[in-house]
């Protein structure tokens, strides 16, 4: 819970900010602090917090940088920003179907099949095509039911970096071309909600193109509680990043349970063709 714990540190540093002090000095303070424990685990480097409370102390103007840090003390988004519980009950469910389709297949092509091989033989019968479709396909119904629990797997453990907000994760191959675009635009919405006060403090150049900074530039003009509106938007788009992460994790869910549905429906027609057979003879 990154966010809980940057949220404190940020609330600390506005509170404790003092005179001809600078922001970094107050910022180490308060990270320093060992009440931060109790909002959970240290910020990683490689994070977006991280990033932020770095950018904060580069802010070299005393009043700027006491706007940009009541601006994000001011933000309540902790919750907004966890990887939801849903998501890992999909990928547990997944990894259950996967594995009931592993033990099904493997006791069936290790122990019955080479059974009812044998007993065809003694019988000098001719072994049942549906048998024989299962004992030559059974690797490629593996093979394909692992492809796709594998990529359902790593989907997950993407969207789970995202929520841990990583540097670059949006950059990545999975999220660029396996996942849906409108996951990835509006990751990229919220990174330039939360960065938006740092690079207006520095008075840094930011996108013209893009509308949110547009209207956030019109809020601060006004004087407007810039806190209240980040997180607005902050929230909307991160109700937008848990429905379509859901309907993604819906459609591999689906797909791998109609492979493992229909090797498991091939499976057991090929173990009871044997056994009606057999029936006929005695």
């Amino acid at each position: 819970m990154p966010w809980k714990r940057f949220g404190y540190i940020c609330r600390k540093a506005s509170a404790d900010y003092k005179d001809h002090e600078d922001i970094s000095v107050c910022l180490k303070r308060a990270e320093n602090d060992t009440a931060c424990d109790l909002y959970g685990d240290n910020i990683t480097i490689n994070s977006w917090p991280r990033k932020i409370l770095d950018g904060i102390s580069t802010i070299q103007e005393k009043q700027n940088a006491q706007w940009a840090i009541e601006a994000y003390s001011g933000l309540n988004i902790s919750q907004q920003l966890e990887f939801p519980m849903k998501f890992k009950r999909v990928i547990a469910y997944l990894i259950c179907v996967t594995l009931t389709f592993y033990i099904l297949a493997g006791i069936y092509q290790f122990k019955v099949a080479p059974s009812f091989i044998e007993v065809f033989d003694n019988f000098k019968m001719s072994i049942p095509n549906r048998l024989l479709f299962y004992q030559e396909c059974w690797k490629y119904f593996v093979f394909a039911v692992s492809v796709t629990l594998v990529l359902a797997l790593i989907i997950g453990f993407k969207m789970g970096k995202l929520f841990k907000f990583t540097i670059g994760v949006e950059d990545s191959f999975i999220i660029k071309y396996l996942m849906f675009k409108s996951i990835r635009k509006s990751y990229q919405r919220v990174i330039e909600i939360l960065q938006f006060p740092i690079l207006c403090a520095k008075s840094l150049k930011q996108s013209n193109d893009s509308p949110i900074i547009t209207h956030l530039q019109v809020v601060k003009s006004l004087k407007m509680c810039i806190s209240k509106e980040m997180q607005e938007l902050i929230e909307h788009e991160m109700q937008s990043i848990c429905e379509n992460c859901e309907k993604q994790m819906k459609l591999v869910s689906v797909l791998v349970a109609l492979i493992a549905v229909a090797a498991i429906f091939f499976f057991l027609i090929s173990a009871y063709s044997p056994l009606f057979l057999l029936g006929e003879i005695a």
